[in-house]
């Protein structure tokens, strides 16, 4: 059984992502489809609060369907799209002072919350196994 990633708020191999933090969840892969990443800023300064972008909504749809007849269906579609996510969100997130990451997406019908971290590192660490666990998952199907 292969691991992708093992950490102190996550595990991912082959067929499961499980969080531990908030609150322990487990999502199997087979059921997750259009992760994205969302950064969530907090301005200090002004009476600002809370604000969320999701940038890679409609970014790595676009990338997905024009790069569809070059990748087709494969690991290199759902890295593709993930990868346009990233990159996307990434950018967004630059600009803020404080924020944190999250990994959002549909799990069985629902959008949910998959992962979310203030750590950078940590999170790009859960993003790249995920990545490459959905790319096992589909390369075996």
């Amino acid at each position: 059984m292969p691991v992708y990633y093992r950490g102190p708020s996550a595990h991912i191999d082959h067929r499961y992502l499980q969080v531990y933090v908030p609150e322990p969840r487990r999502f199997a892969l087979s059921g997750l489809h259009g992760v994205h990443i969302v950064c969530v800023s907090s301005r200090r300064s002004g009476g600002g609060g809370t604000t969320t972008r999701l940038y890679a909504t409609g970014t790595a749809g676009v990338a997905a369907a024009t790069a569809w007849p070059v990748l087709g269906t494969g690991a290199m579609s759902v890295a593709a799209t993930i990868a346009a996510a990233f990159l996307v969100g990434a950018r967004g997130c630059w600009g803020a002072r404080t924020h944190s990451y999250e990994l959002r997406g549909f799990y069985r019908g629902m959008y949910q919350l998959l992962f979310s971290t203030t750590d950078e590192r940590m999170f790009e660490q859960v993003r790249r196994g995920l990545v490459r666990a959905m790319e096992y998952r589909a390369d075996t199907n």
